[in-house]
C-alpha cells in the first residue's frame, strides 16, 4: 500500500508558491535549489528570531528585499523591473489556476485564502516596480529599464503569445494605478509615456506611411483607458515643463511627440518623395485615389488623438484645466505661426498645429453641432479678462510664466488701440468677476485661437505655395520663349538649367500634391465650417440691436447704435472675424462643394451656414461698417460677394445702349454661385441693405492704411462693380435700390438700409461719383497707355526677314512683359468702371450732373474718346486683344452713351419743377463738356458717331440722340465765348482763385479765409478732404455762405452780359 500524502499546512503552500513566485528558497536542501536563489541570510535571520523557515505573506517583503540585493541582480542578468515583472507574471498564472478549473476542488475558504495572498504578494511586487519607475537610482541598475519593458509590452501584439506581458498588461496597469493613485502615480506613469514618446520620434514609428505609429497610438490608448493613468497623465512634471515653448512643445512635452504625428509633407518628408513622388504625371483621378488613402490615415490618426486627448480631459476638474493650460500655452508660445515669414525652427510644425486644432474642433462639437446653438449664450465675449487673464488661483487659466496672459492681451482687438485695450483690461481684472459657462467658452475660444495658428496659417502658405509655383512656371516659360534676352553665356547653359529648373518645378507640384491632401480634405474643412458657423454667429449675436440672436430673429444695429460703444464687442481679439472671413474665402475658391454639402448645413432653417448665416454677415458688416476698424476685413467680404455672385466677363452680355455683346452660357459655373444668388434673394436684409453697403465701401475703401492701398483699392473696387453688376442683371429689384438710394437723399427721405442720415447719405453719393470718374479717367488713362506700349513692341519685333540684332530686344521683352501684366488688370477694371458709369447714369444722371462734378467728369470723357475716336487710336490695336479683355468698340460704345444719358432729356413725364430741375442739370452738362478747351471738337463726335454705325454698335435710335447731343454741344460753344468775356472783365475777386472761373456761389474757407466757388471746393474736397491753401482739414459744412458777394456778383454778370450782346 502507498503512504497517503501528507497534507500541506497553508503556510508551507505559501512558502512553496512564494518561492517559485520570486524564484527563491529558504531551504538549501531544496530539491528545486538549483533553479532558485538561496537565500542564506533572511534564513537565519528567521531561525535567530525563533520563526518559521518559510516564505509567508508576512516575511515576503524581506525576502524581496534581499533578492533585490545588487549582488542577486548582477547574478542574475536581468534587471530589478524585469524581475519583477516576471514574478507578478508568475503570481497572475497562479492566482488564474486558482479562480480557474484547478481551483475548483478547492475548499471555497482555502482558494480564497490563497488567492489573498498571492494578492498581498502582488501588491508589494507592483509597489517595487512603480518604485523602480519612480526612483530608478533606488535600485542597482542593470538590464532593461522598466520604462522600456512597459513599452515594449504596450507595443507587442498581445494575441501572439498566450501569457505575456503583452496580454497581462491591462491587469498590470490598472494594479500600478490602484496602487499608486494617492502616491506618486504620475511619476510613475511619467516615464512610461516619456519612452513612448522616445519610440514615436524614432524614423519607422513617425511616418504615417509605416505601421509603426499605428501601435504607438494604441499604446497611448491603452494606458488612457485606464482612468487612473489618464487623469495622472495632466500632472505628470513631463506633461507642460515650464522650459518648454516653442518648438520645444513638439518634442519636449508628454504629448507632444503623439501631436506631432503628421500627414503634412513638412512633417514627414518620404510622402512627398515617396508617395506623391509621380503625382504630378498622374491623372486627377489616381491623384485623387492618393488623397484618398492617405486621408483616411490621417483620419485615424485625429481620431486616436481625441480619444486620448477627451479621456484626459475628462478625468476630472483640475485635470481639464491643464489640458487647456498646455493647449493655451503651447499656442501662446508659437504665436510666430501667424506671420508673413514663418521660422519653422521656433514654432511647431503644420502637422503639430493642425493635430492640435482638430482636436479641439471635436471637442467642441457637442454645442457647434446643436441644429438651434442653444449653448451659445454661455460664451462670454469677456471671456479674455475672466479666463485668459487671470490665474488658476483667481479662477482663470493663465499659467505661472503669464505667457498665456501676455498673448492675450497683446492680440488686436476688433475696435481699439493700445492704450484702449490696457486701460480696458486692467478695469475689468479690478473687477471680482467669474464665468458661469463652464467647459464650453473656455473650448469654443481655445478652439478658436488653435484654428488661427493652425489651420488658417497654413491656408495662408498653401496659397502663397501655389503662387510661387505659378510665378516659377511663367519664368521658365518666358526664358524658354524668350532666348533673345539672354547673353551668349547664358543661352549656352540654358538646357542645364532649363533641366534643373523642371526639376525645382516637380518638387515643388509635388509638395502641393501633398498639400492638396490636407488642406482640400473635404472632411477637414467641413468640420471647421461646422464650428466657424458657431464663431459668426457669436459675432452676430454680440451686434444684434436686441441681443438675443439666434434664439430670436436677428436685429440689423443702427448705425450709430450702443453697439458701436460696447465695450466688449469692440476688445473681442480681431482673428475671431478675420478668420472666419478667410477660411470661407478659401472653402469658396478652392473647395466650393463644402459649402453645399449637407453634412456642412447642420442647423434648422435661418441658421444654416452657407443659406442663411453666410448671406447675414456679410450684408450686417458691410452694411454697418464702423462695426470693424480693419477694412482689409470688409474687403474680403466683398471678395466672398464677388465669388458667389461671379459672372465670367466672357459671357457678359449687359452692354448699356451697345448692340451685340457675348452669348451667355458657354462657361459652367459651380452650383453654389446659382445658389447663393437665390439666398441673397430670400434674404430680406440682403434685398434691402447690400446695394447700399456696397457702394459706401465703393467709397471707404480709398483709405486702408496699407502701403499698396493705392492698387489694392482697384481690385475691390472692382469686384464691387462686378458684384453689382450681377445683381442688376438677376431682378430688378436691386435696380429699383439702387435708384432709391441714389435718389432718396436728394429728397431728404434717407432710410435705415442707408446710414440713417440724409446729410452722410448725400455725402456718400457725392464721394461715391467723384471715385467713380477718378477712377474712370485713370484707369482708361492707364491701360490705353499700356496697350501703346505693347503696340509699339510687338510692331518692332523681329521677324524672319528682319532678326534682331545680338541682345537688341532685351529691354523691349521686359518692358513688353511688364505692359502685358498691368494691361491684363487695368483692362479689366476699366471695362467695369465705364459699364457702371454708364448704367448708373442712366439709372440716376442726377448725381453727375452736380455742379461740383460736372466739369471734371465731362473733361474725362471728352479725353477717353479722344483716346478712342482719335487720331492714335490706331495705335491701341494690338495683336491679340481678346488677351487683355480689351474692345475698344464696346468701350466706345458706353462711353458716348453717358454723354446722351446726362445731355438729353430722358422724356418721362415730371412735376414742373423737376423738369426745371433737369434742364437745368442737363445744360449745366452740356455746356461743361463744350467748355473743355483741351480735347472736346465737334469733329470728335462725328469720328464717333462713324465708328458706332459702321460697326452697327447702336441702334438707330441711340445714334440719332447722340448726334442731338452733339449738335447741344455745338450751339454750346457759341455761348461759352460770353462766358469768356466775362471772366476776362471780371475783377480778381469775382474768380474763383484755383479755376479763374467766375463765381455764381461764393463761400468762405474758415481755414484759410480765401473765398472760392461752393462747387469747386465741394469738388475739391471731395477728393481730398483739407483746404487746398494751407492743408489744414476741412469739410463741407465748415464753408462760411457770403450771400452779399453772391448777389453782388449775379448783378454785375447781367450787366456785362447785356453789354457782350449789344456789341454782337
Amino acid at each position: 500500500m502507498t503512504t497517503p500524502k501528507a497534507k500541506k499546512s497553508f503556510a508551507q503552500w505559501q512558502d512553496d508558491a512564494l518561492s517559485n513566485i520570486l524564484s527563491v528558497t529558504l531551504d538549501n536542501a531544496n530539491p528545486k535549489r538549483g533553479t532558485r536563489c538561496y537565500l542564506k541570510s533572511v534564513a537565519d535571520e528567521l531561525r535567530s528570531e525563533g520563526l518559521a523557515v518559510l516564505i509567508t505573506t508576512q516575511v515576503f517583503e524581506r525576502v524581496l528585499v534581499a533578492r533585490l540585493d545588487e549582488d542577486m541582480v548582477v547574478a542574475s542578468g536581468i534587471s530589478v523591473f524585469e524581475y519583477l515583472v516576471g514574478s507578478w507574471q508568475m503570481s497572475q498564472t497562479v492566482v488564474s489556476n486558482l479562480c480557474g478549473a484547478k481551483g475548483k476542488a478547492l475548499d471555497l475558504a482555502v482558494r480564497e485564502a490563497r488567492v489573498q495572498a498571492l494578492r498581498e504578494a502582488q501588491l508589494l511586487l507592483v509597489s517595487y516596480m512603480g518604485l523602480s519607475l519612480q526612483i530608478p537610482d533606488m535600485f542597482p541598475q542593470q538590464g532593461r529599464s522598466g520604462r522600456a519593458i512597459i513599452v515594449d509590452a504596450l507595443l507587442a501584439d498581445p494575441n501572439a503569445n498566450a501569457n505575456s506581458l503583452a496580454e497581462q498588461l491591462p491587469e498590470l496597469l490598472s494594479q500600478l494605478a490602484a496602487r499608486f493613485a494617492n502616491d506618486g502615480l504620475p511619476e510613475v506613469i511619467a516615464p512610461v509615456i516619456s519612452e513612448l514618446g522616445l519610440r514615436t520620434l524614432q524614423r519607422a514609428n513617425r511616418s504615417l506611411l509605416q505601421p509603426g505609429f499605428r501601435s504607438i497610438l494604441a499604446a497611448l490608448d491603452t494606458l488612457t483607458t485606464n482612468r487612473q493613468i489618464a487623469a495622472a497623465i495632466p500632472h505628470m512634471p513631463t506633461f507642460d515643463p515650464e522650459e518648454c515653448n516653442g518648438r520645444r512643445m513638439q518634442t519636449g512635452t508628454a504629448l507632444g511627440p503623439f501631436m506631432a504625428l503628421s500627414g503634412f509633407p513638412a512633417g514627414d518628408e518620404s510622402i512627398t518623395k515617396v508617395y506623391y513622388s509621380d503625382a504630378p504625371q498622374r491623372s486627377h483621378q489616381d491623384r485623387e485615389s492618393l488623397h484618398t488613402s492617405l486621408r483616411t490615415t490621417v483620419q485615424f490618426l485625429h481620431s486616436a488623438l481625441f480619444e486620448i486627448v477627451n479621456r484626459l480631459i475628462r478625468s476630472g476638474a483640475d485635470e481639464r484645466t491643464l489640458v487647456l493650460q498646455l493647449s493655451l500655452r503651447t499656442l501662446a508660445t508659437n504665436a510666430l505661426r501667424s506671420g508673413m515669414q514663418v521660422d519653422f525652427t521656433k514654432v511647431v510644425d503644420d502637422g503639430f498645429a493642425d493635430n492640435l486644432a482638430f482636436v479641439w474642433m471635436r471637442l467642441s462639437e457637442p454645442f457647434t453641432n446643436d441644429a438651434r446653438l442653444t449653448r451659445l449664450a454661455r460664451v462670454d465675449p469677456d471671456w479674455v479678462t475672466m479666463r485668459a487673464l487671470r490665474s488658476v488661483a483667481d479662477g482663470g487659466l493663465n499659467d505661472d510664466q503669464s505667457h498665456i496672459s501676455t498673448y492675450w492681451r497683446e492680440l488686436t482687438r476688433i475696435d481699439a488701440d493700445k492704450e484702449q485695450i490696457d486701460a480696458y483690461l486692467e478695469q475689468r481684472l479690478r473687477d471680482q468677476m467669474s464665468s458661469d459657462g463652464g467647459f464650453i467658452p473656455d473650448c469654443f475660444f481655445t478652439t478658436a485661437v488653435a484654428l488661427h495658428l493652425g489651420l488658417v496659417s497654413t491656408i495662408a502658405r498653401y496659397i502663397d505655395m501655389m503662387k510661387q509655383i505659378g510665378r516659377f512656371k511663367n519664368e521658365i516659360e518666358r526664358v524658354r520663349n524668350s532666348p533673345g534676352t539672354l547673353t551668349p553665356a547664358q543661352r549656352a547653359n540654358l538646357p542645364l538649367v532649363m533641366q534643373r529648373w523642371e526639376s525645382q518645378l516637380q518638387d515643388m507640384k509635388r509638395e502641393k500634391c501633398a498639400m492638396d491632401a490636407q488642406m482640400l480634405d473635404p472632411r477637414r474643412l467641413i468640420c471647421a465650417m461646422v464650428f466657424y458657423r458657431f464663431v459668426i454667429c457669436f459675432l452676430l449675436r454680440q451686434v444684434d440691436a436686441q441681443g438675443v440672436f439666434p434664439q430670436q430673429a436677428f436685429t440689423m444695429p443702427a448705425e450709430n447704435g450702443d453697439v458701436n460703444a460696447a465695450e466688449k464687442w469692440r476688445m473681442l481679439p480681431e482673428f475671431l472675424i478675420e478668420d472666419a472671413i478667410e477660411f470661407v474665402v478659401f472653402v469658396t475658391t478652392y473647395a466650393p462643394d463644402v459649402l453645399t454639402d449637407s453634412t456642412a448645413q447642420v442647423g434648422d432653417d435661418g441658421l444654416r451656414m452657407f443659406d442663411d448665416i453666410l448671406p447675414l454677415f456679410i450684408v450686417t458688416f458691410l452694411a454697418r461698417p464702423k462695426l470693424i476698424r480693419n477694412p482689409y476685413l470688409k474687403a474680403k467680404l466683398v471678395d466672398i460677394l464677388h465669388y458667389l455672385t461671379y459672372r465670367d466677363p466672357r459671357e457678359d452680355d449687359d452692354y448699356v445702349d451697345t448692340l451685340g455683346g457675348n452669348i451667355p452660357g458657354n462657361i459652367r459655373l459651380h452650383p453654389s454661385i446659382q445658389q447663393f444668388q437665390a439666398n441673397l434673394d430670400n434674404n430680406t436684409l440682403a434685398r434691402a441693405y447690400l446695394v447700399p453697403a456696397l457702394v459706401r465701401f465703393y467709397v471707404d475703401i480709398e483709405q486702408t492704411g496699407s502701403s499698396s492701398q493705392f492698387y489694392e483699392k482697384f481690385q475691390t473696387r472692382y469686384y464691387i462693380a462686378r458684384t453689382l453688376r450681377a445683381l442688376w442683371a438677376r431682378a430688378p429689384r436691386y435696380v429699383e435700390v439702387t435708384r432709391r438710394f441714389f435718389m432718396q437723399s436728394g429728397l431728404g427721405t434717407s432710410e435705415a438700409t442707408t446710414t440713417g442720415s440724409t446729410r452722410r447719405d448725400q455725402r456718400v453719393i457725392e464721394e461715391f461719383v467723384t471715385r467713380l470718374m477718378t477712377d474712370t479717367t485713370y484707369l482708361l488713362d492707364e491701360s490705353l497707355s499700356k496697350l501703346a506700349v505693347i503696340r509699339d513692341i510687338e510692331k518692332r519685333q523681329p521677324t524672319a526677314e528682319a532678326p534682331a540684332a545680338e541682345g537688341n530686344d532685351s529691354d523691349d521683352a521686359s518692358r513688353l512683359d511688364d505692359a502685358e501684366s498691368r494691361a491684363r488688370s487695368l483692362v479689366s477694371l476699366a471695362n467695369e468702371t465705364v459699364h457702371m458709369l454708364a448704367f448708373l447714369s442712366r439709372l440716376v444722371p442726377r448725381p453727375f450732373q452736380a455742379s461740383e462734378v460736372v466739369s471734371r467728369l465731362a473733361a474725362m470723357l471728352n479725353y477717353n474718346l479722344q483716346q478712342l475716336a482719335g487720331p492714335k487710336c490706331s495705335s491701341l490695336k494690338v495683336q491679340d486683344m481678346q488677351k487683355y479683355s480689351f474692345n475698344p468698340r464696346v468701350l466706345l460704345s458706353e462711353l458716348t452713351s453717358v454723354y446722351v444719358h446726362l445731355g438729353l432729356p430722358t422724356g418721362k413725364q415730371q412735376p414742373a419743377a423737376a423738369l426745371i430741375e433737369e434742364t437745368e442739370a442737363i445744360d449745366r452738362f452740356v455746356m461743361a463738356v463744350a467748355e473743355d478747351d483741351r480735347s472736346y471738337s465737334q469733329a470728335l463726335f462725328d469720328k464717333a458717331l462713324y465708328i458706332l454705325e459702321q460697326r452697327s454698335l447702336k441702334n438707330a435710335q441711340s445714334l440719332t440722340r447722340l448726334r442731338e447731343f452733339a449738335l447741344k454741344c455745338q450751339g454750346a460753344k457759341v455761348d461759352s465765348r460770353a462766358m469768356l468775356f466775362l471772366e476776362n472783365e471780371a475783377p480778381d475777386h469775382y474768380l474763383d482763385p484755383l479755376l479763374a472761373s467766375l463765381m455764381t456761389n461764393p463761400v468762405r474757407l474758415p481755414t484759410s479765409d480765401n473765398v472760392m466757388e461752393l462747387s469747386a471746393i465741394k469738388g475739391q474736397l471731395l477728393s481730398d478732404p483739407r483746404d487746398p491753401f494751407n492743408r489744414a482739414p476741412l469739410s463741407v459744412d465748415m464753408l462760411e455762405p457770403l450771400p452779399e458777394l453772391k448777389r453782388e456778383i449775379a448783378e454785375w454778370r447781367e450787366r456785362k452780359l447785356a453789354e457782350y450782346q449789344a456789341q454782337q
